[in-house]
């Protein structure tokens, strides 16, 4: 990897959208392999220098639930405005919120990759509500557990070909 290439990845900054409940923390927690993000109703939007396995130096941006008071979900939109890419968690069959903001992501030039997080909670394991979020968006969704460490490497696979 080039010193230009390392300098890009410094720059990477990747959001983490998602309701409140959602799974946000926990993933973070699973890419970073420690338990780095606090678990928690009332946070804000926290920035953090970490390295994710398999990807490097990136900032993570942990960003409040989407469906938190609008005072606080308008700072998420200011932190979206820095972002390059954007993982956005889905872990119920009410996705309006979720497909709103990645249109508004999208728009802004930011990668978005869906995610239906906790799937191990899913009778399914999340295969109608991804079908859904497709048929949705256009955009083929990653399911993912971080209890059962399902999806992880296909997740960091999708972020390091979104880099590139």
């Amino acid at each position: 990897m080039s010193s230009n290439d390392r300098m890009q990845l410094k720059n990477l900054k990747i959001g983490i959208f998602g309701k409140r409940s959602s799974g946000k923390s926990a993933l973070i927690n699973v890419l970073l392999g420690e338990d780095a993000a606090e678990v928690s109703e009332t946070k804000e939007t926290t920035y953090k220098a970490m390295d994710i396995k398999g990807v490097g130096a990136v900032t993570i941006v942990d960003t409040v639930g989407l469906d938190a008071e609008k005072k606080r979900v308008n700072k998420t939109q200011t932190a979206a405005e820095e972002i390059n890419i954007a993982l956005m968690l889905i872990a119920n069959d009410s996705i309006e919120l979720e497909l709103a903001w990645m249109n508004r992501l999208t728009r802004s030039n930011i990668v978005v990759i869906p995610i239906v997080s906790q799937i191990d909670k899913l009778p399914d394991q999340g295969k109608l509500l991804a079908a859904a979020i497709r048929e949705a968006s256009g955009k083929e969704p990653i399911r993912v557990s971080a209890k059962e460490m399902i999806g992880i490497d296909e997740l960091r696979e999708k972020i390091i070909e979104a880099i590139k």
